[in-house]
């Protein structure tokens, strides 16, 4: 039995399945847009079901890894083993206790730093240098279980989500398959060890608010939120801005003023006031539908004065 919803599940799916030709008796993500057991349109197709289909795998939708469907559903096919990867939500005790040997989920985080969904995006947004992938065994309490295995993911000062992806989806192919490996050699439980509850630390909650630029926020911290999404989204005269590319400004000392101000071109760049007298500078741009611009060719374009504002 598998679970996943966002980017590193297909590949550790697909890695159990190619290299130990594991059984996948069911697939579960969670669904978008109201999709349900087995249909779905365009976009809100979530890539575990494409993924399931092509490979003639069962798939079904659960919102919260916890319903009664879920857990009848489990039941009735009595799995040896559910393998979390990137699903974004616990399993109840009542689904853990269909699989004759638990659960094990792998956390692109270096646990007990960073629980929850979206960890690898909370580590670039919080500006950390070094993350990690974990390996562990599920229980009632959530992201909490003792550690089978564990690896450092280190981050570059630069590194958006778009460069930390493939490594973190490297090394969790590996892990997966070296974790369920060690459980099946094993009859009995493998050496483990429990998380220290003193380091913990928990993921913000990330929704599409986030990739909001901040321009309340020192310039550092609007870059290191840029790096969690490899853009951010603005307005300029009410009409939406993608920035695809930028950096802080570290030798530039802004006025006073509200922060998003454009305060004119710095080094081929957009110069925009961020708190405590922080500027960024965005070097790529993007009108939603049109074709991405250098920000000399956006100054042109937009015929851009110091003073108007982006929000």
């Amino acid at each position: 039995m598998f679970f996943g919803t966002h980017e590193l599940a297909v590949p550790a799916l697909d890695a159990l399945r190619s290299e130990l030709d594991c059984n996948i008796v069911l697939t579960v993500s969670r669904p978008f847009a109201g999709l349900e057991d087995a249909e779905g349109v365009g976009s809100d197709i979530p890539e575990l079901r494409t993924w399931s289909k092509a490979h003639d795998v069962p798939w079904m939708g659960s919102d919260d890894g916890a319903g009664q469907k879920l857990i009848d559903r489990l039941t009735e096919l009595s799995p040896d083993l559910l393998v979390v990867v990137d699903y974004g939500r616990p399993l109840s005790a009542e689904v853990l206790a269909t699989a004759a040997r638990g659960g094990l989920e792998i956390q692109a985080s270096a646990l007990p730093k960073l629980r929850g969904e979206h960890a690898l995006r909370a580590a670039l947004s919080t500006g950390l240098k070094k993350t990690g992938v974990t390996a562990y065994r599920l229980d009632e309490s959530p992201w909490a279980g003792p550690i089978l295995l564990q690896e450092e993911l280190e981050i570059g000062p630069h590194d958006t989500i778009d460069d930390l992806l493939p490594a973190a989806e490297e090394l969790t192919r590996q892990m997966v398959v070296e974790a369920v490996q060690k459980l099946d050699r094993n009859k009995r439980e493998p050496k483990t060890r429990a998380q220290n509850e003193r380091s913990k630390s928990e993921v913000p909650y990330i929704t599409q608010r986030h990739r909001r630029a901040p321009w309340s926020l020192e310039a550092p911290e609007v870059y290191n939120r840029f790096r969690s999404h490899a853009l951010l989204e603005t307005s300029l005269s009410y009409r939406s801005v993608l920035i695809l590319g930028g950096r802080p400004l570290t030798w530039e000392d802004g006025p006073y003023g509200v922060t998003g101000t454009f305060l004119g071109m710095r080094q081929g760049r957009l110069a925009v006031l961020c708190a405590g007298g922080t500027v960024f500078g965005i070097e790529r741009l993007e009108r939603p539908g049109e074709e991405p611009q250098t920000a000399s060719d956006f100054i042109r374009a937009e015929q851009l004065s110091i003073g108007d504002m982006f929000v």
